[in-house]
C-alpha cells in the first residue's frame, strides 16, 4: 500500500512540474506581415498636411514682415524672428523666477489682440514657446519684438481673443519690481 502511495505521490510530482513547464513557456509573438500593418488614419494624415502647409504659408508672411520692417531680427532656431528693442544688459531671468510681463500681442496687419501686464513664473510653460525662448535672452527692464508664425505662438487651437492659425507681433517687455 506504502508503495502504491509513493507512486500516486511521485505522479503528482511530476505532473505538476510538467504543468509548471507548460504555463511558464511563453508564444512565440506572430510577427505581422507588412500587409497586414494598419492604414494611416486618412484624418491625422490630412491636418498633418494641412498644419505642414499653413506652417510654409506662415514662415513666408513672417518673413516678408520682418523684411519690410526697419529692425534687424535674428531667427530663432524654432523659426520665430526676435529682436531687442530695449537693451540693458540685465541679468537674465531664471527658470522658476517670478516676473511681471507686459505682452501686447498683435496681428501681422498690426490690429491690437491683446494687451496684458501679468506676473508669471518663467520657463513654467504656461507660454509659448516663442515667448518662453526670448524671456531666456532678456532681464528685468528690457524689451524685445517677437514676429511667431502661429505654431511657435497659440498654434492651431489658438484662445478666446486669438483665432487659431493666427501669426503674430509680441511686443514683451519684462516689468522692473
Amino acid at each position: 500500500m506504502r508503495q502504491l502511495g509513493d507512486k500516486v505521490i511521485s505522479l503528482w510530482i511530476i505532473g505538476c512540474g510538467l504543468l509548471a513547464m507548460v504555463s511558464c513557456t511563453q508564444q512565440p509573438q506572430q510577427v505581422r506581415k507588412l500587409s497586414d500593418a494598419q492604414e494611416p488614419d486618412s484624418a491625422l494624415m490630412a491636418q498633418l498636411s494641412f498644419n505642414m502647409q499653413m506652417a510654409s504659408a506662415a514662415d513666408k508672411a513672417c518673413s516678408a514682415w520682418v523684411k519690410a520692417d526697419t529692425a534687424v531680427f535674428a531667427l530663432d532656431d524654432f523659426g520665430f524672428w526676435y529682436t531687442k528693442t530695449i537693451n540693458i544688459h540685465a541679468d537674465s531671468l531664471q527658470a522658476g523666477e517670478q516676473a511681471t510681463l507686459h505682452l501686447q500681442i498683435s496681428e501681422l496687419n498690426g490690429q491690437l489682440l491683446a494687451d496684458i501686464k501679468q506676473s508669471f513664473t518663467i520657463g513654467s510653460g504656461d507660454l509659448p514657446v516663442s515667448i518662453n525662448r526670448s524671456l531666456k535672452q532678456m532681464g528685468r527692464g528690457e524689451k524685445m519684438r517677437i514676429v511667431a508664425p502661429w505654431y511657435t505662438a497659440y498654434g492651431a487651437e489658438g484662445t478666446s481673443i486669438i483665432k487659431p492659425y493666427t501669426n503674430l507681433i509680441i511686443t514683451l517687455s519684462v516689468e522692473n519690481e
